[in-house]
């Protein structure tokens, strides 16, 4: 399952993390399944000075509600041995410092990754049961840049194009309260 995306059922209303929710799967172990939350950016930020000047604000996201007191990265193109690959040019890993280390240099943009809070995991059959529950749907289109799913409208946008079974939800607004 690594590299593909889950992305929360409307059956999900009522769980108020997952809701609207799309989780790019990073890792798969026989202890259990590990991904973050693309498109839960969260009013966190960080501030990292680049030299005495100029400070660069990195905005962080939601992961998930597993180990909310580490932080996650998820970056793409070059591959360093300090991160782990997804898919062909899509990596992850926690080594913060380093990630410093390469905006200090200039070598990484900041549109070039995304900072996680926590991240959420599964074990093995968790997951297949959710998914046989209709909780998430296993979403297979790599089309989609995984950046681009980081914007809070995404789920609304990738619900609309699976079809006419879930065209009604994809104008559904982000509090079903207000419906």
């Amino acid at each position: 399952m690594k590299g593909k995306l889950l992305i929360s059922s409307p059956g999900l209303l009522t769980d108020m993390i997952f809701y609207k929710s799309i989780i790019l799967i990073v890792d798969q172990t026989d202890e259990g399944i590990t991904g973050f939350i693309l498109n839960k950016p969260s009013d966190l930020f960080l501030y990292k000075e680049i030299d005495s000047t100029k400070k660069t604000k990195i905005d962080l996201h939601y992961g998930g509600p597993v180990s909310t007191d580490h932080f996650f990265l998820l970056k793409s193109k070059n591959k360093y041995s300090e991160i782990l690959n997804i898919t062909d040019d899509i990596y992850w890993g926690n080594n913060i410092k380093f990630l410093f280390s390469l905006i200090e240099k200039k070598i990484v943009n900041i549109n070039d990754f995304i900072l996680f809070q926590g991240y959420s995991g599964w074990s093995l059959d968790q997951l297949e049961d959710e998914i046989d529950n209709n909780s998430w749907i296993l979403y297979e289109n790599s089309e989609d840049d995984l950046f681009s799913l980081k914007e809070n409208k995404s789920w609304n946008r990738l619900i609309k194009n699976m079809g006419n079974k879930y065209i009604l939800w994809s104008n559904s607004p982000d509090d079903i309260t207000l419906n």
